[in-house]
């Protein structure tokens, strides 16, 4: 059987797989035929990007946590670091610290695949989050809602889990955080008021009981996206 010289630009040989990389985009697995010994041609699809948003004080993080120690050592799953121009141990979340300096710098050499300023700060998702989604794995990052027009243009197929709180909940939670004042806290309120994301990729997710609850519903979403694909990755 001929392969097309693009499909040589890497191979890793095992005793029963042959794998391939094909052009940018896909991987291709060649797998030898138990029946005649001939190799068979199959496309590994290309993972998903889950973008979570959603308003201040929603969870986010809490919840993103929460999935990676549940499925963290899943090979299907990848949760990237961000890169933050904020001083290090401050948040929930762990990321990289850098300076405005050190983040321009990156950024300008494109070492960020999706980035964007907010409250004062910089933020970074690293450009290796590519190279999983074309080895079939779901990445799952938290980010700004204004970066979901790029994404729909150039990182598809994505889906975008916007975590939803009622007012008073999201006022709670706002207040124990005591990081901010109370004109504060009603000016974010006045802000989630006017969060609202539509498209046939976007999946509402209710944060509005326990956090374990919140928890088991997005991980059950990550477990379940595109399962015809996912039962052929897994090997």
């Amino acid at each position: 059987m001929g392969v097309h010289p693009r499909l040589l630009l890497r191979r890793d040989r095992g005793r029963d797989h042959h794998h391939y990389r094909y052009g940018d985009r896909a991987r291709l697995n060649l797998s030898t035929s138990a029946q005649d010994g001939s190799l068979i041609l199959r496309q590994k699809p290309r993972g998903t990007l889950v973008l979570v948003v959603g308003p201040s004080g929603s969870g986010k993080d809490s919840i993103l946590s929460g999935a990676e120690a549940a499925l963290g050592k899943n090979d299907l799953f990848f949760f990237p670091r961000r890169d933050i121009t904020r001083p290090a141990a401050l948040g929930h979340e762990p990321y990289h610290s850098l300076s405005l300096e050190a983040f321009e710098d990156r950024r300008a050499r494109g070492a960020y695949s999706l980035s964007w300023p907010a409250h004062g700060l910089w933020y970074g998702i690293p450009s290796a989050i590519e190279s999983h989604l074309e080895d079939g794995r779901h990445v799952v990052v938290n980010v700004s809602r204004g970066v979901i027009p790029e994404v729909r243009q150039r990182l598809q197929p994505a889906r975008i889990v916007s975590i939803q709180v009622p007012r008073e909940t999201l006022r709670a939670r706002l207040k124990g955080r005591e990081r901010e004042s109370e004109s504060d806290i009603e000016a974010r309120l006045e802000r989630a008021a006017t969060f609202h994301i539509d498209g046939p990729d976007v999946v509402r997710l209710q944060n509005d009981s326990s956090l374990e609850a919140a928890i088991n519903t997005f991980v059950a979403l990550l477990t379940n996206l595109n399962p015809v694909e996912e039962n052929a990755l897994a090997r």
